[in-house]
């Protein structure tokens, strides 16, 4: 009976040494020796090792090992480890294998794209910046996606831009330019370059929102202008000291201003815009003229028995006289006489 229970225990000590896959440390162990299978070596271990506490009585069994009291078991050599999950598959082990194939203990083999780091033992990229907008060669180059070219140090591709971006432009894409603040894309040249809001007219942007002007013209808000020094008055400067009048003005000799056009002369008036009269201080516009065309004098308080020559003055009518000195206010003429008619009645002298 006891042989049995040995025989019994010895399976299951071999199940149990199977599964956990770790180098047998058993005492009076005998050194592996490799076998046929890959990574498996054979290990001589006592044979009373193999048998549970509980059924080492009596004599034990001799065992199939080259001398009595030991048996053979089949363990992972030395850089080896068992394959989870598997009956005894034995693979090598290697420090920081990571991108490549462990091919024998300590032997890393890189996969491709790869290439092994003596240094750290390690399978590193063949392009350790990972050849941005390109494709890490086995060689350890960059080969460059089309519209890319290989940067200065070769280490990775950057876009490509023909004749480059201008000023304060980055190349950010094959032919495409990105512009920083202040600047912008000129259309014809694809290049970034100082951008001025609404153009500078006859002048050249220098900087963001910053004109330069030609001789003749002046910077107003942000763009260059015609410059008339000697003014432009009620007119148009469309040059350098070049003035332009609008249609019923007339550019006076001095060429700076514009001066109004009536097609009828402004009698005792001025011309203050075209065809449009204004009167002069003292007169007023006459009955039924147009546009003030025609001024006769104002006199505020009228001139009875008489009419109004000039800015409050009257002429008496034939037969009458003025009141007084400096008086608009005409009275009838009497005639002086031995009879002394002044002195008599007015009433009486027109018959009442």
């Amino acid at each position: 009976m006891w042989q049995y229970k040995a025989v019994i225990g010895i399976c299951a000590f071999f199940a149990v040494f199977l599964i956990s896959g770790e180098t047998a440390q058993l005492q009076g162990a005998h050194r592996g020796v490799n076998n046929s299978r890959r990574g498996i070596c054979t290990l001589e271990v006592p044979t009373i090792d193999l048998i549970p506490p509980e059924d080492r009585h009596g004599s034990i069994p001799r065992g199939n090992g080259s001398r009595a009291g030991y048996s053979k078991i089949d363990i992972c050599c030395n850089g080896y480890e068992r394959v989870p999950r598997s009956h005894l598959v034995c693979q090598p082990v290697c420090d920081g294998c990571e991108n490549g194939n462990c091919t024998a203990p300590g032997v890393c083999q890189c996969k491709r794209g790869y290439i092994h780091d003596d240094f750290h033992g390690d399978c590193i990229p063949t392009c350790p910046h990972g050849c941005l907008n390109g494709v890490c060669t086995i060689t350890g180059a960059c080969s460059c996606n089309a519209g890319n070219t290989l940067s200065g140090n070769g280490k990775y591709c950057i876009p490509h831009c023909s004749g480059g971006c201008g000023r304060g432009g980055t190349c950010v894409g094959p032919e495409v330019c990105a512009c920083a603040q202040g600047f912008s894309l000129d259309q014809r040249t694809n290049k970034c370059d100082y951008h001025c809001e609404g153009g500078c007219g006859e002048g050249s942007c220098v900087g963001p929102n910053q004109c330069s002007c030609k001789p003749g013209y002046k910077v107003v808000g942000h763009t260059c202008v015609p410059d008339c020094p000697k003014g432009c008055v009620n007119g148009d400067c469309v040059g350098p000291n070049r003035c332009s009048c609008k249609a019923g003005w007339t550019l006076d000799p001095n060429g700076s201003v514009c001066t109004p056009h009536c097609s009828q002369s402004c009698l005792n008036g001025d011309c203050i815009a075209p065809n449009q009269c204004a009167c002069k201080k003292g007169y007023s516009p006459a009955p039924g003229a147009r546009n003030s065309e025609t001024c006769v004098a104002h006199c505020p308080g009228g001139c009875p028995n008489g009419n109004c020559a000039a800015p409050n003055f009257c002429i008496c009518n034939p037969g009458f006289i003025k009141e007084s000195k400096g008086s608009n206010n005409c009275i009838r003429r009497v005639r002086r006489s031995a009879m002394h008619f002044d002195l008599v009645p007015e009433a009486v002298l027109e018959g009442f």
